[in-house]
């Protein structure tokens, strides 16, 4: 018997990326990012291949602050957190998204179950995409006690961890000749992407196109890459990843 796993990454309806499903039940976890606009990406420049259309920045829908240590996980006083909403409670986790183990999870998230500003509980997930912290599921019933831990609130332009949600250019080195393009999202250091590209036929330039309400023109090929200006950057909006793995057995 063989077993071949196949994942696909793809983009969180709007819908969805904003409200908790009410099917969920009363613990259940939803955590979505934000798009920053950035109006000073428009403009014309020449793109060689893994250059950036668009990079924005990802902040999370709420931040928070510890302060005091949570020795066990690593993190210290001023370690900062991120919200992922829950009903009946306050759940905040690492934005860090930790190696899964074999067995169980690795990713610490705290409860502050009755909204006093400390943190009583704390329950370890996994976060579903690499690159950003993407959390599902449901919170335990009866999450591990501990503390309590107080924390503060903290804006969300605050947020220390730069992450940016980009359309990337890929190049062209492929039997067509076409222009490949890909949305990435992460850190420098840890990089996720959709699974579906977009391809442009190297014989439709001069061309437009748009990804999450940006619009951009492919003006030119040029020797190493293409020139492109952008007209409209990527609006504040939601951002999510939906990760959905199928199982085929021989």
């Amino acid at each position: 018997m063989k077993i071949v796993t196949k994942s696909i990454c793809s983009l969180a309806a709007a819908a969805a990326a904003v409200s908790v499903p009410a099917w969920a039940g009363d613990r259940a976890l939803h955590h979505v990012w934000t798009i920053q606009e950035d109006p000073t990406l428009r403009g014309e420049r020449t793109l060689a291949r893994e250059d950036y259309v668009l990079k924005q920045r990802l902040l999370p829908t709420g931040l928070a602050a510890l302060s005091s240590d949570l020795q066990e996980f690593g993190l210290t006083a001023g370690s900062q957190l991120v919200e992922v909403r829950s009903p009946g409670a306050l759940v905040f986790c690492d934005p860090v998204p930790r190696a899964q183990k074999l067995v169980g999870h690795s990713q610490p998230c705290l409860v502050d179950a009755d909204s006093d500003g400390r943190f009583e509980g704390l329950f370890l997930t996994s976060s579903v995409t690499k690159g950003i912290l993407t959390v599902a599921g449901s919170r335990p019933k009866a999450p591990r006690a501990i503390g309590p831990i107080a924390y503060r609130r903290l804006e969300v332009v605050a947020f220390e961890l730069q992450l940016f949600v980009g359309v990337q250019y890929r190049g062209n080195a492929n039997a067509a000749g076409n222009h490949v393009f890909q949305i990435n999202y992460g850190s420098d250091a840890s990089i996720g992407s959709l699974t579906s590209r977009f391809v442009v036929g190297k014989a439709t330039f001069p061309a437009t196109r748009t990804a999450f309400g940006a619009q951009f023109d492919l003006l030119s090929q040029t020797p190493d890459g293409i020139q492109v200006r952008v007209s409209r950057t990527i609006p504040t909006q939601p951002f999510g990843v939906v990760k959905t793995t199928t199982y085929t057995i021989y």
